[in-house]
């Protein structure tokens, strides 16, 4: 019986390692992503307490320098949160643009394993039906060995 080649296999061993390396870069985008999302909460929290502090600040005896101060460094804050916020966004269009790459890798090898399966399939009904004609050739030869032995009796 020969043996099952498929011709596309070449092609089919690089998708599959185009989408290993797509899932190892979606793993990494992911953390940066991450990453950029615990900035973001770190610099709200930041502001969260420092509104606390200006508040504080602004009750009871007023002191001008610290409110000042607070102010400036609130508006610093302001201006660091929307840098975060447009990194974050960034971040996340890269993780969008590298899943869909992802995904477009899985369908091609997708596509090229159900091409190898339907091969295989037929490369099992060809081997099916070359094994079938040789049993019939193997039959025939033994049936017409028979009937000249059968001739030579009467």
């Amino acid at each position: 019986m020969a043996v099952f080649k498929f011709r596309l296999q070449t092609l089919l061993r690089l998708k599959k390692q185009l989408e290993k390396n797509a899932k190892n870069e979606l793993g990494i985008a992911v953390m940066k992503l991450e990453e950029e999302k615990a900035k973001l909460r770190a610099i709200e929290h930041n502001i969260d307490l420092t509104m606390s502090d200006f508040r504080k600040a602004c009750q009871g005896i007023i002191q001008p320098e610290k409110i000042k101060e607070l102010k400036v460094f609130l508006e610093y804050l302001q201006t660091e949160r929307e840098r975060q916020e447009v990194n974050v966004k960034r971040q996340q269009e890269n993780v969008d643009k590298i899943r869909e790459k992802l995904v477009e890798i899985m369908k091609e090898r997708k596509v090229l394993e159900n091409l190898k399966e339907k091969e295989y399939q037929e490369y099992l009904k060809t081997e099916e039906k070359k094994e079938q004609q040789r049993v019939d050739e193997l039959v025939s030869y033994n049936e017409s060995k028979k009937i000249p032995e059968l001739l030579e009796g009467r």
